[in-house]
């Protein structure tokens, strides 16, 4: 007997299509909310990456130099957090927060910043070097009080991870009623992610799972008891190189505006009232 699908986690879809294929992997799209999945689980995803522990990586990260649109990554967030109505020194925590650039980011705009990683190397280079308060863990064993924390960031984490669900539903838990959430991943629905295809710079096969639209995004919050209050997408991280760079960069741009640029950005609440189900 042939096993049937597991359901969509944002929709609960059944009906999956092939969006993508490179060699054996695939990534299969949900007909019902455009959610993708990389098919077989990536080897690296979940944590796994073959950096992780490597206190030399991260150091040598650190010691290279930033460009405005890798700085814009890290930023983007926090602006549209501000943008949202979330004012500054409410408690912040950064899940999955790497060496803990958006906490220092955080914490220059008056935040009360920390940050959770799985790496301890990365929390560690980190600490070194930015003289942020981080922390090393997993998120279902990580150390974080019910009710403790005003705004939790999930910064390009959810796509990585097997069971995002599971992971709004903690920062359910780790938020105050009212609480900020703010998610930031790659755009699936995005038109750069179609016409690029498997060259789109936010695929990311080898470590990403999943593949967010807004609607399948929007879904899946709002059934672990958030309320959706404002998006908006940006450029992924982008150094445009000669003529041709900056035409596709203008192309980039153009898109923010319209909602369908390749990096998503969502801000919701968490409802004071006990959790509903999506319509």
């Amino acid at each position: 007997m042939t096993a049937r699908p597991a359901a969509c986690p944002a929709c609960r879809e059944s009906r999956l299509v092939t969006a993508l294929r490179v060699g054996a992997v695939e990534v299969r799209r949900c007909v019902g909310c455009g959610l993708g999945r990389t098919v077989p689980t990536p080897a690296e995803a979940d944590g796994r990456e073959r950096f992780v522990g490597d206190p030399a990586y991260f150091r040598d990260a650190m010691a290279q130099p930033k460009d405005q649109w890798w700085h814009r990554f890290n930023r983007a967030p926090l602006a549209l957090l501000e943008a949202a109505g979330a004012p500054p020194g409410l408690r912040l925590l950064d899940v999955g927060c790497n060496v803990g650039y958006l906490v220092a980011a955080a914490r220059e705009r008056g935040f009360r910043a920390h940050g959770l990683d799985g790496s301890a190397a990365a929390v560690a280079a980190g600490r070194a070097a930015l003289g942020v308060e981080l922390q090393a863990g997993r998120i279902e064993t990580a150390a974080v009080a019910r009710a403790s924390q005003d705004v939790v960031v999930l910064n390009h984490v959810l796509e990585h991870l097997p069971e995002p669900r599971a992971v709004l539903d903690a920062a359910h838990g780790w938020l105050t009623p009212g609480g900020w959430l703010v998610i930031g991943l790659p755009n699936f629905a995005s038109p750069i992610a179609r016409w690029a295809g498997t060259r789109w710079a936010g695929l990311v096969l080898d470590q990403h799972i999943w593949h967010f639209t807004p609607g399948a995004l929007s879904r899946m919050v709002a059934s672990a008891g958030f309320v959706r209050i404002r998006w908006r997408t940006c450029m992924l991280a982008y150094a445009p190189r000669g003529l041709a760079g900056w035409a596709k960069w203008l192309v980039r741009l153009g898109l923010e505006p319209l909602g369908a640029a390749d990096n998503l950005l969502l801000v919701a609440r968490r409802a004071p009232a006990s959790r509903t189900s999506v319509p």
